[in-house]
């Protein structure tokens, strides 16, 4: 079997996130020959490094982690786009996906894992099945995306839109074909505001040559609590391989577990349905004695009170997204 090539972004404050999901991939994928982790850091502390290398290698030979700073890619952005842009809650670092197969110019295939992931079953098929030809990544679709914002991206209503936090990617054809120049070029267009940054432009920018992803190896925390039916209804285009059956399939034994939204294990008072299995790979890490981070109890029981009226009314979370988008997205990406 071929070497696998790993990358992820973080800083050092949530560099204890990222070494939970490294931990359980390297726990669930010893059919791998070889796992290469790259780390594109900002503002790493070396012994912070140190400690993570530590954890890889004790997982044996053919296990390893290098780091490239790229704690300048603010600045790097904003050059090569032309505008400063606007993140919101999403930060520059989440650029650093777009810029990987720049950045790691050996690597012919690439797997980004966003920091809030867990990996609960081998990774093998989505190095095997790699991507369809012509194509250039291979994401899973996210059919809660706000219709607005696939319209920002130039996608029409029949368009699938995929989610960021997991993709496979050629990496051989993004520099080839200069994915990373025209992702700026796109950017300066948008003079810097978009509702979901690096989300939104690889969607435009790879338009018509994504591979779906299965569901299950990008499952998102909250879909636990949605219908297939439900999703279906809200985005008719929304087709993951497999259809209802992959969806259930994912829902029952998900391979990635993406922890997307407020509702992650590692803030105090949280609810989540995997927090335990989250804190089991927790305590593999060099950071296991490390305190959850402070959370406001009440909020968290609130959203989970959601989560779980979600099987009975499933119009109620969309009703409390229209209020998230309408204030903390839309005004992004409209000009009112």
């Amino acid at each position: 079997m071929k070497g696998w090539d790993i990358v992820y972004n973080s800083d050092e404050k949530f560099l204890r996130f990222v070494s939970v999901s490294m931990v359980s991939l390297l726990e669930n994928c010893r059919d791998a020959e070889r796992i290469s982790f790259h780390v594109l850091g900002s503002g790493l502390l070396q012994e912070s490094m140190d400690r993570l290398s530590r954890m890889v290698g004790s997982y044996g030979e053919g296990r390893s982690v290098s780091f490239i700073d790229i704690s300048d890619i603010r600045g790097r952005i904003d050059e090569d786009s032309g505008s400063v842009v606007e993140t919101g809650r999403f930060g520059y670092a989440a650029f650093g996906r777009i810029m990987a197969p720049s950045l790691l110019p050996e690597v012919k295939e690439l797997l980004y894992l966003d920091g809030d992931t867990l990996v609960l079953r081998s990774l093998s098929q989505v190095f095997e099945h790699g991507v369809s030809e012509g194509d250039l990544a291979s994401m899973a679709m996210e059919p809660t995306i706000y219709p607005e914002v696939k319209a920002e991206a130039g996608l029409s209503e029949e368009e699938p839109y995929y989610n960021s936090g997991v993709i496979f990617m050629d990496a051989e054809a993004w520099r080839r074909e200069d994915i990373y120049g025209k992702s700026m070029e796109y950017l300066s267009g948008k003079n810097g505001e978009l509702g979901f940054p690096d989300q939104d432009i690889l969607n435009h920018v790879l338009r018509g040559r994504v591979t779906p992803l299965p569901q299950c190896y990008n499952f998102i925390a909250g879909y636990r609590y949605q219908s297939y039916g439900h999703l279906k209804k809200k985005a008719a285009w929304f087709a993951p391989p497999k259809g209802r059956e992959g969806f259930e399939k994912a829902r029952r034994d998900p391979a990635v577990l993406h922890f997307a939204g407020d509702e992650r294990p590692w803030i105090r008072g949280n609810l989540s349905h995997y927090r335990h299995i989250y804190r089991r790979y927790a305590a593999l890490t060099p950071w296991k004695d490390e305190k959850d981070l402070p959370g406001n109890r009440l909020y968290m029981l609130a959203y989970h009170m959601v989560d779980l009226l979600t099987f009975l009314a499933p119009g109620l979370r969309d009703r409390i997204s229209d209020i998230y988008y309408k204030t903390r997205v839309r005004k992004r990406i409209v000009k009112e």
